[in-house]
């Protein structure tokens, strides 16, 4: 069963935009805009999500420091990681999608990444 996505992204807009996309497509979505925000809320709430969606590069806490700190409260969380940076694609266990992208290659990669039983992806 699919619980919450997490989507983080410190640019308001796109946070906003991947949201709507995701609860278009009958997702349960929770957005931030702060990456420590968004840790300690998930972090309180550890078994109501199943897939955070983050932006790489953010102040703070970047992305990837996210998710590590997130998968040691919750190792079945999948990743999925946005960056306009290639050199991302190396991370095994994260899906990784380069910013800029289509809502519709966005949706594509979600939908791939929820209905995989796999936390290990080959991008």
């Amino acid at each position: 069963m699919l619980k919450s996505i997490a989507v983080v992204d410190d640019e308001s807009d796109l946070a906003d935009l991947f949201s709507e996309a995701l609860k278009t497509s009958d997702y349960d979505v929770c957005s931030f805009t702060d990456p420590i925000l968004a840790y300690e809320h998930i972090k309180e709430n550890p078994g109501n999500y199943s897939l955070l969606i983050t932006d790489y590069q953010m102040p703070q806490m970047n992305g990837l420091l996210l998710a590590m700190k997130l998968l040691e409260i919750n190792q079945s969380l999948k990743v999925i990681i946005t960056s306009c940076c290639q050199e991302l694609k190396c991370i095994p266990q994260f899906r990784f999608i380069r910013k800029p992208t289509s809502i519709l290659e966005f949706l594509k990669i979600v939908n791939e990444t929820v209905s995989s039983p796999q936390l290990y992806f080959s991008n």
